[in-house]
Order: structure tokens, then C-alpha cells, then sequence
């Protein structure tokens, strides 16, 4: 018994320190956005962020924080509350044009 939850306590340990997919996917995802950044290829975030948030109709809204970046689309999902209903504003990170919007 005690050399299974021995050998089960490890496996777990290791599961844990190995991190999932979806983590490495997105640290792989940062790498590609400071590269590009440091290259000149993508817009600061911050100053993507004070864009958007300086257009109406987000102008009125509040912007929540967590913004998403896919790598392979080179574009950051930006949350807004526009009342009680969040808005996400999809914006190309290469040239700071909104792309779509949910809602």
C-alpha cells in the first residue's frame, strides 16, 4: 500500500511540475509577442489598450484587464463592460486595427 501511494504522490508531483499544454502553448505565445515586439512587428500593448479605450463607443465603457493574445493571428482580445454586458474587442496587434467585437 504504501509503495502505491508512494509511486501515485510521484506521478502526481511530476504532472504538476511538467505544467499542461495549454500553459506551454501560451508561454510559447509570449515568446513570440516580445520577439515580434522587439522587432518592431507588433504595437505595445499599453498603447494599444489607450487607443481603444480613447474610441467611442468603448470610450463610455470600463476596461476589465486580462487582455488575451493569439500568436497565431497576431491579435489581443480586449475586455470591456459596456453596462452589465462584457464586450470583447478583437484588435490586430500589427497595426492597432479593430478586427471584430463580441457582442
Amino acid at each position: 500500500m504504501f509503495r502505491t501511494l508512494t509511486t501515485s504522490l510521484a506521478s502526481a508531483l511530476l504532472l504538476v511540475a511538467a505544467g499542461s499544454p495549454a500553459e506551454a502553448r501560451g508561454d510559447r505565445d509570449q515568446d513570440h509577442l516580445r520577439e515580434a515586439a522587439a522587432q518592431g512587428k507588433v504595437i505595445p500593448l499599453n498603447r494599444l489598450i489607450a487607443d481603444v479605450k480613447s474610441r467611442p463607443p468603448y470610450s463610455d465603457m470600463t476596461y476589465l484587464g486580462g487582455p488575451q493574445f493569439d500568436a497565431q493571428r497576431m491579435v489581443y482580445a480586449l475586455k470591456f463592460m459596456d453596462g452589465s454586458q462584457v464586450v470583447v474587442v478583437y484588435v490586430d496587434a500589427r497595426t492597432g486595427r479593430i478586427v471584430g467585437r463580441k457582442p
